[in-house]
């Protein structure tokens, strides 16, 4: 018997990884000889770049950013098509699994990191970039990622303007 495991996460408990090694054991419990394909899957939120880059067989780097209440953690990303697209997701940096239950308050977080993790994946030379945005603590509106993204290789655009007037 052939059995396709695809599954999310479990928000707060088991990564999508973690929840395909428990249903296999699971269903190889119950048959040890089924034919097992473990296919993990995300949402755009916390585990996107870990779905997509074990897919297409890329390579992770790990990199300190600002956390959502300001202070460092260590985040990653995906390198894919030998280093020409990056692949992240705001949860690694932002994200709302990265906070206690007591620290969850939208007014005090901030989206900086997943500006950094930008500038991180930038400077390994990546062309393009995929960008899971769910799963974050902040709702800044990505204020924060563009003020810390602005003295690097967008600081011309609109967005950058509008928020130099928030600034003054």
């Amino acid at each position: 018997m052939k059995i396709v495991i695809a599954p999310d996460s479990f928000k707060g408990n088991m990564s999508s990884p973690e929840v395909c090694e428990a249903i296999e054991t699971g269903i190889l419990r119950a048959d040890k000889t089924a034919s097992v394909y473990k296919i993990p899957l995300a949402d755009g939120g916390e585990g996107t770049a870990r779905a997509l880059t074990g897919a297409a067989g890329g390579r992770f780097i790990k990199t300190t950013v600002t956390g959502p209440l300001g202070d460092k953690i260590e985040a990653e990303f995906g390198l894919i098509d030998n280093g020409r697209t990056a692949v992240l997701d705001m949860a690694s940096a932002s994200g709302i699994e990265l906070l206690r239950r007591d620290q969850l308050n939208p007014l005090k977080t901030t989206s900086c990191g997943t500006g950094e993790l930008i500038k991180a994946a930038l400077d390994t030379g990546a062309k393009e970039l995929i960008i899971g945005i769910g799963g974050s603590a902040t709702n800044d509106g990505g204020l924060g990622n563009a003020r810390r993204r602005r003295n690097g290789r967008y600081g011309g655009n609109g967005l950058l303007k509008i928020l130099d007037l928030f600034d003054k």
